[in-house]
């Protein structure tokens, strides 16, 4: 019990000790991402974007969507998505893909997930300024609802950071983990209301698609941004509940295997 306790203690600990340290590798991680590119951070919007110019063609030339300001309502579900699924998808496959940085270094292998995560997070905010772009051309109106964008933030770290400890933990035994992770965030994806309004959905298909805490912070996000009202607090209190459980039970696990990982890697 004693050992439990300290698991869930140490991971914030970790974070707090290590913030410094886990900026610098998020930074160099970015930076490593591309270099040699002459468009550089450019980049990182172009998943994005090309996705939203696909689902925008899609549902609003072909389909003939009549959403108001449908582009936006996309991209409000596209970017919190694309930095969950990149930053599970790497933070998956980032300890044992690790090697002497893993079995050698003194540094606690945790610091290296996180550092992926961050460089995903700053990824997503240099994407934000676009959405909110999208929002005057538009003509649409964002208000004091936007206070509540730094919160949602961190509600979504830890959401990330305790899904992508489990994985990573689980992985270094398991190598298939990886690569199913990118066929469930897919599915993830399309079943959520990204490309369709949640009210389009029957109410007992609505409830089930909300057991996905994902999908939660979506509907926060689209709030704030594409209809500019704030989340009921008790709604977001109990977002980052969920998150903060999910860290701290994706935290236990890593703690639990982590003396292993030299063995594997």
């Amino acid at each position: 019990m004693t050992s439990q306790k300290n698991n869930i203690t140490d991971g914030f600990k970790i974070l707090i000790k290590y913030r410094y340290l886990i900026w610098m590798l998020s930074l160099k991680e970015l930076k490593t991402q591309y270099r040699g590119s002459y468009l550089g951070f450019f980049w990182s919007l172009m998943n994005p974007l090309l996705l939203l110019i696909i689902y925008t063609f899609l549902f609003v030339i072909v389909f003939k969507n009549p959403a108001k300001a449908y582009p936006v309502y996309l991209f409000c579900g596209i970017l919190p998505f694309t930095w969950f699924q990149s930053s599970i998808l790497v933070g998956t496959a980032s300890i044992s893909g690790g090697g002497s940085l893993v079995s050698k270094s003194l540094m606690p292998p945790e610091i290296i997930v996180m550092s992926k995560i961050g460089a995903n997070l700053l990824n997503y905010l240099l994407a934000v300024p676009i959405l909110i772009l999208f929002v005057y051309i538009f003509k649409m109106r964002i208000g004091l609802p936007l206070l509540y964008f730094p919160l949602l933030i961190i509600i979504e770290f830890f959401l990330i950071a305790g899904v992508s400890l489990f994985f990573a933990a689980l992985n270094v035994f398991y190598r298939d983990i990886q690569f199913i992770i990118l066929n469930l965030t897919t599915f993830l994806f399309f079943s959520m209301p990204v490309m369709y309004f949640d009210k389009q959905l029957p109410l007992k298909i609505r409830h089930l698609i909300y057991l996905n805490p994902v999908a939660y912070i979506m509907k926060c996000f689209q709030d704030i941004f594409y209809f500019n009202v704030a989340p009921r607090p008790l709604f977001v209190l109990g977002i980052l509940f969920i998150s903060l459980i999910f860290f701290i039970a994706g935290y236990t696990y890593f703690a639990a295997r982590k003396e292993l990982f030299s063995e594997f890697v």
